[in-house]
């Protein structure tokens, strides 16, 4: 059965309490009545050693046994104590004894008690002791006494009163401590489920696409925190996506319907007679046939290599001589426009997909070359670093908004959409190469200064 965090909190944390609680109390109930017993045994054995300097000292102040009246005074103070006292001289001749009246109402006195102790302390061993202690008198031996008593350990009513005290306060302690534990539990199981709960119903209205809810409020816990973080990054994240895609319809549906839109009035002009139809009409229909085929040719470009990064046809090849061979068919270009080129650089062998670094290194010539003036200039520059190739393309073209670089790599996004009609952009140039460069396990940057130009810079391991 599913529990709730706050719920599995509590339960785990009284649980805990509880068993440690439990043995503490246990455990301190243990010691107290194994050391009290003890001390008790020893105050016991204090008095029957009393009891026998006592009768040591009649005999001493007698010079020799007195009568049986002189035992009065120790006999009844034992009795009182519950210790029946008998005295015997070296033959064995009983010198004193309690009457058997005192007897009976000593023994009546402890089948009182007893209950009642019980009732306090629990079920004892209630059997009676004999203990003989001799007696001496300046080193010889005069007689011997007789301690008579339930034990093995005698508990006063005192003695027992303290000791039902204890247990009785050890469990008040305990109830308490334990009453405690679920209050603080409670309470720090709502501080932390409370955040949390509100993170998944922060998300679950992300879910559903909204994501104009209110973000959680940050707490005093750094892991909740982070989660709340992290949370309204990916909210960010599937919003602009959800701008993105918002974009990306509307980009396509224009890129087709424009083409479309041509092709079909021409087609109508001619079949209704309006129009004669010519070769030169007939190509214009061509074209706008070829911009459709292209950017669906694109598109799928994109969708192949993200679909099958794993499926290169890797080969080793020299990254500088293929930079040149491809400069090379640009040369029209820059001169058409009198854009000053160079190309910087030793040989690097690389082991990656040769068509698709010519495609890569293409796109990026063609879009420095689209956004740079006439007389500007374009530097390609290639270099190793430790286990890693190098590729630097920087122009001195418009550049590229602050606002707008982060979007710059994404499907169909163009900085100046009427701009890039009239230059025969379709916003698809550098999500190719970014394709390319993430199916090789690299990585590739834009830095611009708006008005000055841009530095676009791919790394690729050399071996992967």
């Amino acid at each position: 059965m599913n529990r709730t965090i706050k719920w599995q909190f509590i339960v785990s944390f009284v649980s805990i309490s509880f068993i440690i609680i439990g043995a503490f109390s246990i455990m301190t109930i243990t010691l107290m009545d194994n050391h009290f017993a003890k001390y008790v045994a020893v105050r016991q054995e204090a008095e029957l050693v009393k009891y026998t300097n006592d009768l040591e000292k009649i005999y001493k102040k007698n010079k020799g046994w007195p009568n049986t009246t002189d035992f009065e005074q120790i006999g009844l103070e034992s009795l009182h104590n519950s210790i029946v006292l008998n005295v015997y001289d070296n033959e064995n001749n009983i010198l004193w004894k309690p009457s058997t009246l005192d007897e009976l109402k000593n023994e009546q006195k402890i089948q009182d008690t007893i209950p009642h102790m019980d009732n306090m302390m629990g079920e004892m061993n209630h059997g009676f002791v004999n203990k003989t202690f001799p007696l001496f008198s300046e080193g010889e031996k005069i007689g011997e006494v007789l301690f008579s008593y339930v034990g093995p350990t005698t508990y006063s009513e005192h003695d027992a009163f303290f000791i039902a005290d204890m247990k009785k306060n050890l469990v008040i302690v305990a109830a308490v401590a334990l009453a405690l534990s679920i209050f603080f539990a409670a309470l720090f199981s709502k501080k932390i489920s409370a955040p949390i709960v509100r993170v998944k119903n922060f998300t679950k209205d992300i879910s559903k696409g909204d994501y104009t809810s209110t973000s959680p409020e940050k707490t005093d816990i750094k892991e909740i925190d982070d989660l709340i973080l992290s949370v309204n990054d990916l909210s960010t994240q599937l919003e602009n996506q959800q701008d993105i895609r918002n974009q990306l319809s509307s980009d396509i549906a224009h890129e087709i319907r424009t083409p479309l839109t041509t092709l079909k009035g021409n087609l109508e002009a001619m079949m209704d007679g309006i129009w004669e139809v010519t070769n030169d009409r007939l190509q214009v229909c061509y074209d706008e046939v070829n911009r459709i085929t292209r950017l669906i040719g694109n598109i799928d470009t994109i969708n192949e290599i993200e679909s099958y990064q794993d499926v290169l046809h890797k080969t080793s090849f020299d990254l500088y001589v293929l930079s040149k061979n491809i400069s090379t068919n640009f040369e029209a270009l820059f001169s058409k426009k009198n854009i000053h080129y160079t190309l910087d650089g030793d040989s690097v062998f690389l082991s990656a997909d040769k068509d698709k670094m010519s495609q890569l290194i293409t796109n990026l010539l063609s879009n420095a070359v689209k956004f740079t003036s006439n007389d500007g200039h374009i530097t390609f520059k290639i270099c190793s670093e430790k286990n890693q190739v190098i590729l630097t393309v920087t122009d001195t073209g418009e550049g590229i908004h602050p606002q707008e670089i982060g979007r710059i790599f994404e499907r169909f996004y163009m900085s100046d959409p009427s701009r890039n009609a009239k230059l025969g952009g379709q916003g698809i140039g550098l999500s190719i190469v970014k394709s390319i460069v993430k199916a090789h396990k690299g990585s590739i940057t834009a830095q611009s200064k708006y008005g000055v130009g841009s530095v676009f810079t791919v790394k690729l391991p050399i071996k992967k």
